[in-house]
């Protein structure tokens, strides 16, 4: 659920906007309705909208003047105005889309979608950037997968094993089971360096420490009940562990 503010002086297009908003209740919520500049500044810093409409003509100054509080809150911007003479300063202010007043449905839709893809695409950007960071430390220590709507952090020794599922990944723990929409050669990668999570099999990987038997006969191993396959040339490797 994204964060939206609307900061507009006037009542009748405060509540048009409200309105048409009413559509995407599923994906956004209006946490404050601004009239003028010095409000739109107190509940920005009181809300911290994901991304907020804003008119250009307010009282007090004008929608240029909260740009900096804006920023510092990481807030998105998209213009909402009755002058089109405003579109070049608009989009120097890095703003996500100007709307023109009345603001017509189907070109608010365009715009809502345009910037809920912006803020997607920055929070996977996040996500890698922790991938990263643990890949700085000399063993990844925590692993950040995708889980419902949002991420979540888990630690490697809760990992009992990988499995390749076509284009994603199964990655189970101790207490839960996290599909991902990446390849297993994606995790081989970020733990080629871990000494305790190998690979055994082109679709498998596992992590040794809750290994429990190893069958030369069948080439396989036993981690929580679950029988894993061996393969032959990762086989010596692995009975290795049990000596």
């Amino acid at each position: 659920m994204y964060r939206v503010g609307i900061i507009e002086d006037e009542y009748f297009a405060q509540r048009v906007l409200i309105n048409l908003l009413e559509k995407y209740k599923q994906q956004l919520q209006v946490v404050h309705v601004s009239s003028s500049v010095d409000e739109a500044k107190k509940d920005i810093a009181t809300h911290a909208p994901n991304f907020v409409f804003l008119d250009i003509e307010m009282p007090g100054g004008n929608g240029f003047d909260v740009i900096d509080c804006l920023k510092t809150y990481k807030s998105k911007i998209i213009f909402t105005t009755a002058y089109e003479k405003f579109a070049v300063k608009a989009f120097e202010a890095s703003a996500v889309d100007y709307l023109l007043k009345p603001i017509l449905p189907e070109r608010l839709q365009i715009a809502i979608e345009r910037i809920i893809h912006q803020l997607q695409t920055e929070k996977e950007a996040l996500h890698y950037e922790g991938l990263k960071s643990n890949l700085a430390a000399n063993e990844v220590q925590t692993l950040t997968v995708k889980y419902k709507d949002s991420y979540k952090i888990i630690n490697v020794t809760d990992i009992l094993y990988f499995k390749a599922e076509g284009a994603y990944t199964c990655i189970q723990t101790v207490d839960a089971t996290y599909l991902q929409s990446h390849k297993l050669n994606f995790y081989e990668g970020i733990f080629q360096e871990h000494s305790a999570i190998i690979r055994v099999h082109r679709s498998w990987m596992i992590h040794t420490k809750h290994l429990r038997t190893f069958s030369k006969a069948t080439r396989s191993v036993t981690i929580a009940d679950q029988q894993i396959p061996v393969s032959k040339t990762n086989a010596k490797a692995v009975f290795e562990l049990f000596r």
